[in-house]
């Protein structure tokens, strides 16, 4: 390895050294926060009783599961690595009374499986698009969270025919374009990062999670979360990642690592909306900006005070968001 590489890993040592020691000190202070706090069950935090389940063969042997509510015009919700269409589910009760929701479990997530082209984000690319095609959905708000978002910008760049056709617009919430960091051989440097997290999984028996629970699992969903979270919403994205096989979480560090969608999209005939809090750690507000500036026309949110679960800490405006970009969409 050249010096500059040897430098970039030694950068990156240090930055988890460090990490891990803030959280060290930290998860007292957060859990005697969360010990202090009530935290009785949200019903709306679980997916209601009267949604519909389907599954769906996919082209590669896989299959998606999703749930859908209510009847209107179609929003399809994408959620991020290593959660679960569940935590839509502020969006499957509050908008189902005007729109048709789904909320589509991603290959490897929740009850969806994936088939022979693995768990990659090009591959939850196909998937969507067969979902559409599957449903026969037409002028539908694509919306992805995260990762999520960054399988809506691998449809848009794979499947531009889609748009303006089954797919009327496109909300990107917390999410990146590539996350490129400006070391040396970052593209390498991902690689291995990924191949050192793919060979820890095999220490992991599979149904064993990686997250654990307690105050450092309270921790590690914290940081995905602003100024004063609810805990029940905490600990809600805890049970997700808790839920998904250490196999599939250690595969997508590599696939978000290395993932590439900076370069610009032209002009995009359908309306674009990036969404980011203010106090967003994973992908921070400048990910957003440059994300904008990748079409010809897109628009910004900025959520003061918000971090990267915008679903949860700003339920009604991503509500809003979203029902604003259906009503542009059957406007155009």
């Amino acid at each position: 390895m050249a010096p500059s590489g040897k430098r970039a890993v030694g950068y990156v040592a240090a930055g988890a050294f460090s990490a891990a020691g803030v959280a060290y000190a930290l998860s007292h202070k957060y859990s005697r926060r969360l010990r202090r706090s009530a935290m009785p069950d949200d019903p709306d935090l679980v997916a209601p009783d009267d949604i519909v389940h389907r599954v769906l063969a996919m082209r590669d042997g896989g299959e998606s599961h999703l749930i859908e509510n209510g009847d209107g015009p179609p929003l399809l919700l994408l959620h991020g690595a290593s959660l679960s269409a569940d935590v839509w589910s502020y969006q499957l009760r509050d908008l189902a009374l005007s729109h048709r929701v789904i909320a589509l479990d991603l290959r490897g997530h929740g009850r969806s499986t994936a088939g022979v082209e693995g768990v990659t984000i090009s591959a939850m690319a196909g998937d969507v698009a067969e979902v559409l095609a599957a449903l026969d959905l037409e002028n539908v708000v694509l919306a992805g969270h995260s990762m999520g978002g960054m399988v809506c910008l691998r449809v848009t760049r794979r499947h531009p025919d889609l748009l303006g056709t089954r797919i009327g617009a496109i909300a990107l919430i917390a999410t990146s374009g590539g996350v490129g960091l400006p070391v040396p051989s970052w593209n390498r440097l991902a690689g291995a990062v990924s191949r050192v997290a793919g060979a820890g999984a095999g220490i992991w028996r599979p149904g064993r999670p990686t997250m654990p629970t307690g105050d450092a699992g309270y921790l590690a969903s914290r940081l995905g979360f602003g100024r004063q979270p609810r805990p029940a919403e905490v600990a809600a994205t805890l049970r997700m990642l808790r839920a998904t096989e250490p196999q599939v979480s250690t595969k997508l560090v590599g696939e978000v690592l290395g993932f590439e969608e900076r370069a610009a999209f032209g002009n995009v005939e359908v309306p674009v909306v990036v969404a980011v809090g203010t106090s967003d750690r994973l992908t921070p507000p400048r990910f957003a900006r440059r994300l904008v500036a990748s079409f010809e026309s897109a628009s910004l949110n900025e959520y003061a005070g918000a971090g990267h679960m915008l679903m949860y800490e700003r339920r009604e405006e991503i509500d809003d968001l979203l029902d604003a970009l259906s009503a542009r969409a059957a406007a155009s």
